[in-house]
């Protein structure tokens, strides 16, 4: 079945958003990017909150995906 336009918007916008705050946690967590303003426990707590966020937008992106191929 095709998708359709806001459908497709949907999933490119959730693609995007998982990529990029997969990439905000691995920035806060691995490198010195921004370390002159967010440091110590703040700069952890915070990559850590990316990435949980980033681990349940794809859970919700993958439910959405298995749900819709299913109406199939």
């Amino acid at each position: 079945m095709k998708k359709s336009p806001v459908e497709l918007i949907n999933l490119v916008f959730s693609s995007l958003m998982v990529l990029l705050t997969f990439t905000g946690s691995i920035v806060f967590l691995f490198t010195d990017l921004f370390s002159d303003r967010a440091f110590g426990n703040k700069r952890i707590v915070l990559g850590i909150v990316f990435l949980a966020y980033a681990i349940y937008r794809s859970y919700r992106m993958y439910t959405a995906l298995k749900k819709e191929k299913e109406m199939e």
